[in-house]
């Protein structure tokens, strides 16, 4: 059943029947928006603000007394959206008098051949007995009991005593079940659930009311994945929401990952993509290299996932005026696949975030403020350098020949994939597919690739400094540099994030000055007016 629904002050219209989230951050105004959404759409409102206080004795009241009082009650709190919602005792009554009407119905009509009606209170009380199995909700004479299975000697209880997750249920399934076909606005319908079964419980109503279009007010980012969703309404201060589709061909845990970037801060205006996790030293480092509320830094695993968010976040336009960068690791990547990669994704032009650690602007910037002298520093820089390129012997030296070997003829290999051509006939199209794949027609043909990339790792194992940190990986080496300092790993790190977050006062300011000019020179730029261009990744 398709159900439309107003999303901005123009009136714009977006069709479906699956439910529209409204996601932000805390403080963006997503609440205030929620209110105005369900203005424009005549929309039944949950609050976040809620009592769950389940009445001992729910008032005992002629059905139509119920209806008027639960709906004075609705309208008061749209006049007061920021009181608590406190309609409780209303709901159950007129559940309690519909009932019972129904039963009366029933009686009157038995001898006819009626069949009894599934009544509200009855749909709430099996929904609410699924969700909490071995549990039986009844109302015996107006006095809502819990039976359960688990409970040692007595195992009848008063509502009263149900947990907040038990009570919240109740109180929402209420709601929902009495509430008119249409739109229906829940802003916080996680609250009071562990995150499973707020994801089952919604499943459940939403099946209950095919008559209902629901939207979502939410920052809980797994919740809001949970749901089948036609769009994303995301908040951010100054600027009018708009549905947000999230692109079928875009992963679900990119798009959680885009949809965590456009939510991280009511303040951001630009989102850095990186690799590796929220424990790695990539997300550490860059941080605190943009120390600055209005750029998120978001790790997202391998260079193919910044690839995906970079590419998604700003073909879907997420937020306007929000701009994405990506940031990978050299790696062993081919130049052909770097040169390749879309603008706003930027390259270390060195092996990975420890190889750029180990670079000798930030070893004496670090040497120096820990007191070493000019001469000092270049030796321990130079025996460093030594003992570097001393590990890459045998297997270990060879591993790193064959890995660039493997992605410059993979990269060779999937642009002959794509020169294939399906011809007219049989011969023809096998004449085709032969010839595309034969390494030797290729543009550098294998063995070709094997001594270029011999010669490049031999150079940088023989001839040390900048070739080292471009070409090797820096978790192999980055220990050595460490220990010429007297550091621990983490010592060395936190040192290095501390000092570029300082301030001007801070006894680190001089060190973050110092880092900061060599940074500067690698990483892209994320200040307005600033040159977003690292240097080239050449090599």
């Amino acid at each position: 059943m398709t159900i439309p629904i107003k999303y901005n002050a123009a009136q714009a219209i977006h069709e479906g029947d699956a439910p529209l989230i409204i996601i932000g951050p805390n403080g963006s105004g997503k609440t205030r928006f929620g209110l105005q959404l369900a203005q424009w759409n005549d929309a039944e409102t949950i609050a976040a603000l809620r009592n769950i206080a389940i009445p001992q004795n729910i008032p005992m009241q002629s059905l139509t007394q119920a209806e008027q009082e639960l709906t004075s009650h609705k309208q008061r709190h749209r006049q007061q959206p920021w009181n608590i919602s406190s309609e409780i005792n209303n709901l159950f009554a007129k559940l309690m008098a519909e009932d019972a009407a129904s039963a009366i119905d029933f009686r009157d009509n038995y001898s006819e051949g009626a069949e009894p009606e599934i009544t509200k209170l009855m749909q709430l009380q099996q929904s609410w007995e699924r969700l909490f199995p071995g549990r039986r909700i009844v109302f015996k004479g107006y006095t809502p009991k819990v039976t359960s299975e688990y409970v040692a000697g007595e195992k009848e209880y008063a509502a009263q005593s149900m947990s907040d997750g038990e009570r919240v249920a109740l109180y929402l399934a209420g709601r929902v079940l009495d509430a008119k076909p249409g739109v229906i606005v829940v802003d916080e319908p996680e609250v009071h659930f562990h995150s499973r079964l707020a994801m089952q419980f919604w499943d459940e109503l939403e099946r209950l009311r095919p008559d209902c279009r629901f939207v979502y007010i939410t920052h809980d980012l797994p919740f809001a994945q949970s749901r089948q969703a036609s769009g994303y309404l995301i908040v951010k201060p100054g600027s009018d929401p708009q549905i947000t589709p999230v692109d079928q061909g875009v992963p679900p845990d990119v798009a959680k990952e885009i949809l965590a970037a456009a939510s991280f801060s009511i303040y951001a205006d630009t989102v850095v993509f990186c690799e590796g996790t929220e424990s790695s030293v990539d997300q550490r480092v860059y941080r605190a290299y943009y120390n600055d509320r209005s750029i998120a830094v978001v790790p997202v695993g391998s260079c193919r996932d910044v690839i995906k968010c970079t590419e998604a976040f700003s073909d879907s336009g997420i937020v306007q005026g929000m701009k994405a960068i990506g940031i990978v690791d050299r790696d062993y990547w081919p130049d052909a696949f770097l040169d390749s990669l879309p603008e706003a994704v930027h390259v270390l032009p060195v092996h990975e975030i420890e190889s750029l650690l180990c670079h000798r602007g930030i070893f004496f910037a670090v040497s120096e403020h820990l007191g070493n002298q000019e001469e000092v520093s270049k030796e321990l820089y130079r025996e460093f350098l030594n003992e570097a390129a001393a590990q890459f012997t045998g297997n270990l030296k060879n591993k790193q020949v064959s890995e660039r070997f493997k992605n410059r003829c993979a990269d060779q290999f999937n642009r002959a994939l794509n020169a294939l051509r399906v011809q007219e006939s049989d011969a023809a199209t096998r004449q085709n597919h032969e010839e595309e794949l034969n390494p030797s027609k290729w543009a550098t043909p294998p063995q070709d690739i094997m001594d270029a990339e011999m010669t490049i790792v031999d150079l940088a194992v023989s001839s040390p400094d900048e070739h080292l940190i471009r070409i090797l990986p820096g978790k192999v080496y980055w220990s050595l540099l460490i220990r010429k300092l007297g550091l621990s790993r983490d010592a060395y790190i936190g040192l290095i994030v501390d000092a570029l977050v300082a301030n001007d006062s801070s006894p680190l300011s001089s060190l973050r000055g110092k880092l900061r000019e060599v940074m500067d020179e690698f990483m892209p730029a994320c200040q307005q007016g600033a040159s977003a261009d690292p240097p080239s990744a050449g090599g």
